[in-house]
């Protein structure tokens, strides 16, 4: 599988314009959008937040939360080199967790422990009230433009991409696997009817 990477596109037709949400998608499939893009007045710092779904599922199965996380960074840190900070906040998409063991706890460890192997610091867990769950929180960080940050930014972004590329050969090969079981009696009773005959 020849896998580039995810794509990352503005609303519209053209170029990206600094400000806009941005769309995430795998080949045509569209993974969700990242709604609110907000920059201070000198353009130097963004804030990212606020990313929604598409399929719940799709996500679950593919493990997809770290490789947008890293891609939707890299995209704003390769394209926007005058950009000294990004604040990132994670919080949507809690129905993934919704009755796995630890629950939004656990959800919000493991997305502080993303944040720390990207190089973000000054990471905070804050609760955010919800309506349908109340045990929600919002992690939040801010990575650095620097030497050290990107470089740990760029070894991520092979490392995840990699790892997309094992996860979804491993899927193909299970359903592959499946649908030759669900067909493996079939066709031995159509061997035994036809001798029969």
């Amino acid at each position: 599988m020849t896998f580039q990477g995810l794509r990352i596109t503005g609303p519209r037709p053209g170029p990206y314009v600094l400000g806009d949400p941005i769309e995430v998608l795998d080949g045509s499939t569209h993974l969700g959008r990242l709604q609110r893009v907000s920059m201070n007045a000198g353009a130097g710092e963004l804030l990212l937040e606020d990313f929604v779904t598409t399929d719940v599922e799709l996500m679950r199965n593919r493990r997809l939360t770290r490789l947008i996380t890293v891609e939707v960074l890299s995209f704003f840190v390769e394209r926007y080199p005058t950009i000294s900070a990004i604040g990132i906040v994670l919080s949507a998409d809690i129905e993934v967790i919704e009755g796995a063991p630890g629950g939004s706890a656990k959800l919000a460890s493991v997305r502080e422990r993303l944040l720390q192997s990207i190089g973000a610091d000054h990471i905070r867990i804050t609760p955010r009230p919800h309506p349908k769950y109340p045990a929600h929180f919002a992690v939040s960080g801010v990575w650095q433009y620097n030497r050290d940050n990107a470089q740990t930014l760029a070894a991520a972004l092979q490392a995840e991409r990699s790892a997309y590329v094992e996860r979804v050969a491993a899927l193909a090969a299970a359903e592959t696997t499946a649908a030759n079981e669900a067909n493996a009696p079939r066709s031995m009773l159509s061997r035994l009817l036809a001798k029969d005959r």
